[in-house]
């Protein structure tokens, strides 16, 4: 089945004005007009799932190292806003926490199954599938994504019904072979190297075709007409408020 993705989707929730991944940014995004955001789960040190791009604390918040090294315990002092103090202290969510905020707000998501090093597929996919399976998220409102192979593999059995897209760079003949092995709803591809006979030759392929991240609308336009169905945006705010579904 096939989902109903708006054109503008946030990237991360809507870092260009909001702190990235956090509930407050995933509501700022809402504000925005868009009502789906792509974001990140990853493991920390004790398997708990959390909303959390990067291997690293060093970037998003006030702590540095390794997000092996922290547990559910650490979550609570770690403050996930460095790029807008004035909007005050952000915790990383567990997936569970941002389940319920995006549930209450209405918003589909784009969750991509971030591995780190320190994780097996095996272990992401099963910790992601348990905060699931006590959650009343709807599947219409979710997709799964990934760059990893396996970690995508793992989710089509684990979630056999579910929307899976393949994240890639470019679109190659493995990203076609996998998303087809897979069942595959869509490929999630970078825009700058995005082309006309790629997007066509997706949607031959019954692929709906998303692209990251879009944030000059100007620059992505045309590509709608190519046949792109959902632009992911760092800036949401820039495109329009009322995003037809396509």
């Amino acid at each position: 089945m096939q989902p109903e993705l708006p054109v503008v989707m946030g990237h991360r929730g809507a870092p260009s004005i909001a702190p990235e991944n956090t509930l407050l940014g995933f509501t700022a995004c809402f504000q925005a007009g868009a009502r789906w955001t792509e974001t990140d789960v990853c493991l920390i040190g004790d398997g708990t799932p959390v909303i959390f791009h990067d291997s690293t604390l060093d970037r998003c918040t006030d702590q540095s190292g390794s997000v092996a090294d922290i547990d559910c315990a650490d979550l609570p002092r770690i403050n996930a806003n460095q790029a807008f103090p004035e909007q005050g202290f952000q915790s990383i969510p567990t997936l569970r926490q941002a389940l319920v905020h995006f549930e209450a707000l209405g918003m589909g998501i784009n969750l991509e199954l971030k591995r780190h090093d320190h994780v097996a597929p095996e272990a992401l996919v099963e910790a992601v599938g348990n905060v699931f399976k006590i959650s009343d998220f709807p599947a219409g409102q979710l997709m799964l994504s990934s760059f990893d192979f396996d970690a995508l593999r793992l989710a089509r059995e684990a979630f056999p019904t579910a929307t899976l897209a393949v994240i890639a760079e470019n679109l190659d003949a493995d990203v076609l072979d996998v998303a087809a092995e897979l069942k595959a709803s869509a490929v999630n591809l970078w825009w700058e190297t995005l082309s006309f006979d790629q997007v066509r030759q997706a949607r031959a392929k019954g692929l709906l075709v998303n692209i990251w991240t879009a944030n000059q609308p100007e620059k992505v336009a045309s590509m709608i007409e190519w046949g792109v169905t959902s632009l992911m945006s760092d800036c949401p705010q820039l495109f329009q408020a009322e995003n037809p579904v396509v």
